[in-house]
Formats: structure tokens, sequence, C-alpha cells
């Protein structure tokens, strides 16, 4: 049974190699170890790396390719096929070229090339994921960054081949799709404007109500700021009303020189009252005087009254005459009697009775 499985998978695999055709990648992409995106992954082919590709399943979705020295699937959407020394974008060129259709069989493929791998041992698990998914690996898909470069690729290819003289369906296919490409473009572009379209409405609105807004904050803050003006004016001409009323009344004041009559005479009242308020002294409090001159040279003493005996004499009594009031004495005898002499008792002064006229 088992050597039966290999002859078959020989018999499958031996025209495809013969018809295998060499191949590029346009972008990164994964090689599978079956044609769907849920197998296992083998290697990953960096993008513009050459591969040979021995052949597609039928719809063209998924095809058989060699790299360096592994085997295995790559989605269509990233194969550059050569064509007549040029390379296409595969899935462009599919009924052009008329790629080899070539099955899938997964345990005579697994055992021909995964017998080491991990998930070898588990290929009846992944037969059965492939027959449940098997309608999916026909439906081919277009990634738009692989196809950009695979048919950029082509577009050099219908150059080259109409300088050539050749004119097919490739340059057919190659006018269709420029002509889907520019019907996509159109509806992009007609979106594009209409979302422009909206965006200068939303704008628009936006200023509307940031205008509005801002007029009504700047008008309210406006007329809160000139009531707060105005009353700040009415205050201060209300204080320089007053200032400017006091300053005069002051100046009236200082000015009239009946006002300055009536002040002084207030403080003359005011001053004598103070002078009758302070207390008179009394006669018998007031102080003695006592009427002996100053001592003076070659002057006799004179005896003063004795004033702690009796009544105190009067201070006008004990003062001494003036020159002028006093007669002049004679020469001869003892001489007049003088205010405020005292008694000769003791002895009388120098000259005595008879004596000479005291100078003074």
């Amino acid at each position: 049974m088992k050597l039966r499985s290999i002859l078959v998978a020989a018999l499958l695999l031996a025209p495809t190699a013969a018809l295998a055709a060499p191949g590029i990648v346009t972008v990164s992409t994964g090689l599978r170890a079956g044609p769907g995106s849920g197998f296992p992954l083998v290697d990953r082919v960096p993008g513009g790396a050459r591969v040979n590709i021995h052949g597609c399943l039928r719809g063209n979705a998924w095809c058989d390719v060699s790299f360096s020295d592994d085997r295995g699937w790559v989605s269509s959407q990233y194969l550059e096929y050569l064509y007549r020394n040029h390379y296409v974008y595969l899935p462009d060129y599919v009924d052009v070229i008329d790629v080899p259709v070539v099955p899938f069989v997964l345990t005579s493929y697994w055992s021909s090339y995964y017998e080491g791998r991990p998930w070898y041992r588990r290929h009846a698990y992944w037969n059965n994921y492939w027959t449940s998914h098997q309608s999916l690996a026909t439906r081919m898909t277009i990634d738009p960054g692989a196809a950009r470069i695979g048919r950029a690729a082509t577009r050099d290819a219908a150059i080259a081949l109409e300088r050539e003289g050749v004119r097919g369906r490739g340059a057919a296919a190659i006018s269709g799709r420029d002509a889907v490409t520019s019907r996509r473009d159109g509806a992009i572009t007609k979106r594009d404007a209409a979302i422009a379209t909206r965006d200068a409405a939303i704008a628009k609105r936006d200023a509307a109500i940031t205008t509005k807004r801002d007029a009504a904050i700047t008008t309210k803050r406006d007329a809160a700021i000139t009531k707060r003006d105005a009353a700040v004016a009415a205050d201060r001409m209300r204080a320089g009303r007053s200032e400017r009323i006091a300053h005069e009344r002051t100046n009236v004041q200082t000015r009239n020189p009946r006002d300055a009559q009536a002040r002084m005479m207030r403080e003359q009242a005011a001053s004598r009252a103070a002078v009758r308020a302070q207390p008179t002294p009394r006669a018998h409090e007031a102080p003695r005087v006592s009427a002996a001159p100053a001592a003076r040279p070659a002057t006799p003493h004179v005896a003063q009254p004795n004033a702690s005996h009796g009544a105190p004499m009067n201070a006008r009594a004990q003062m001494p005459a003036p020159r002028a009031a006093a007669p002049a004495a004679p020469h001869g005898g003892g001489g007049a009697p003088r205010i405020n002499a005292a008694p000769h008792g003791g002895g009388g002064p120098a000259g005595g009775p008879g004596g000479g006229h005291e100078k003074r």
C-alpha cells in the first residue's frame, strides 16, 4: 500500500517538475505546507525572491513552488510568472499563459517533503482540515500592495510585447484592468470630494457657532467692564467733590478776617480766664523783702527791725525811702532819725551824737 502511494505521488509530481517555470515573489509571504493560509508555515520567502512555479490549483488561487531547498504553496496574488522572457502578474495572465493545473494530495505530498517536520505526525488532522477547507483554496483574493508591484511588471512586459508586435489577450486584460482601476479611482475621488464638502460644511458650522459664542461672551464682558468703570468713575467724582468742598471750606475759614479776629478774641478771652483762675497771694503770705541794701564798703551796719515779734510790717514800710524824699541832715547834733533804723541799744553808730552826716 505504501509503495502504491509513492508511485502515485511520483506520477503526479513528474509532470510538474518538468513544467516548472521561473517566477518572482512580489512581497514577502509565507511558504505553506498546503494551499491555504491555515496550513503550517514551512519557510518565509522575501519580496523579490526568485522561485520555481510548478503549477497551480484549479482556479489558480494557490500555486506549488519551490524556494531554496523547500517546497510549498504560495498564493498566486504574490507571484509574477515568466512569459515570453518578461515577468507578468500571474492573476492577470492565468488565461493567457495557461499555467499548469496540479492537484494537492496531502498524504503523498507531505510524505515526499515533510517527513522530518514536527507537524508531519498530525497529517490525519491536517487531511481533515484540507477536506473541510478545499473549497476556500480555489477562491482568489488580491493584495493591493502585491498587485501594484506585479502589475507594474506586467505593464513593462506589455510595453515590451507591443514593441515586439505581440498583441493579444494580455494587452486586453491590461486595458480592462486599467479601465477598472480608472473607475475605481474616479469613485474614490468622488468620495473624497464628498468628504471634503462635508468637512467644509462642518468647519463652517463650527466657525459660526464659535463666532456667535465669542460675540456673546465679548458683549457680556464689555458690559460688565463698562458698568464697573462707571461705578469707579462715580466713586472718584464723589471723593473729588468732597475733597474740593473741604478744601474750599478750609480756604474760606483761613482767609476770612472776621473769623480770624473772632478766633483771636476767643484765644485772648481764654488766656484772661486762665489768669483769673490762678489763686491770688494774701498780704501776710507776701514774700518778705529785706529793706537792707546790699553790702557796701565803708557803710555802717544798719539794724533791721525784728519782724519775728508782733504783726508783720507792711512790705512797703520795710522798703527804704527814696533818697530824694529824705531831708538834708545838719552837721551838728546826733542827726535826724531814719526810717527802719535800728534802736540805739548797745551803742550808736560810728560818730555818735554830734557825728557827721552818713554818706550814702
